[in-house]
């Protein structure tokens, strides 16, 4: 899957943490279908406009950069770059100018720019800087996983609404089988401080599948975070893990991933 092109015009670059909005554009479609929780709706070889459906937020450079040109893509996983959480690994999302860590096990996407979605074209969820852990888990599908994690961004006054509107939607396009809605049992919004003493907003879910299919696990985990607000939009990150399986990510570990988020 290639990118899907640099979204960036030099001239609106900004300083500091600043939004605005993306301009329409396509994407290639993710890797597969995956025969576990999480169901990309986008077919092969499709390619989708997704418009204005989220903004382009990203950490903003703190520089003189204003006017100039963005810095080169990272790679997705930053050798050089030391990790929040000791013998953890560094993932980069470079389109948000972030990155955040995950467990040694883990495996990234070895292109940062992917696209990675979830839900219909018109209503997706979609992520990039994905790392997932046991991927290829299930029998005769090597895009399976039992836990992933990615950011994007989207529309909303506050941190907030941004995470609770993110993490609803993913949950209702990821978990839904054959129209039946999974029940979630969701935690409060908890503002918590991000690396360098950034503001974010945290909630985590439980997710139970009344009727799981394939190699669905019967239990998911799953947490948002969203920071960065400017009044219209902010960053969101999401992490979800099957539960009650064995070597389950358990929801301590994902709240250590999403609570590693920081501008790079």
């Amino acid at each position: 899957m290639s990118s899907p092109g640099d979204p960036w015009d030099p001239q609106r670059q900004y300083r500091g943490f600043n939004a605005f909005q993306q301009p329409q554009q396509g994407f290639e479609p993710p890797r597969g279908k995956k025969r576990g929780w999480l169901i990309f709706a986008v077919s092969l070889g499709a390619v989708v406009l997704i418009g204005a459906m989220s903004a382009v937020l990203v950490f903003g450079l703190r520089s003189q950069q204003a006017g100039s040109q963005p810095p080169d893509p990272a790679p997705a996983t930053t050798s050089s770059a030391e990790p929040v959480v000791s013998g953890w690994h560094v993932v980069a999302v470079p389109k948000r100018h972030a990155a955040y860590d995950v467990p040694p096990d883990w495996e990234v996407d070895p292109n940062p720019e992917s696209v990675h979605a979830v839900g219909p074209p018109e209503d997706a969820v979609t992520l990039t800087g994905v790392s997932h852990q046991q991927l290829g888990f299930c029998p005769g599908d090597d895009n399976s996983f039992r836990a992933m994690a990615g950011a994007s961004a989207r529309l909303g006054p506050d941190n907030t609404a941004v995470a609770g509107e993110a993490i609803g939607r993913f949950i209702g396009h990821a978990f839904t089988r054959d129209g039946v809605a999974p029940l979630v049992e969701q935690s409060p919004p908890e503002q918590l401080r991000l690396s360098g003493g950034l503001p974010a907003t945290r909630i985590n879910a439980r997710v139970a599948l009344p009727a799981p299919a394939g190699c669905d696990a019967r239990s998911v985990a799953v947490t948002a975070v969203a920071t960065n607000s400017d009044g219209k939009s902010s960053v969101v990150f999401v992490a979800a893990a099957d539960q009650d399986v064995p070597g389950a990510v358990t929801p301590e570990t994902l709240n250590a991933i999403g609570g590693s988020l920081r501008p790079r």
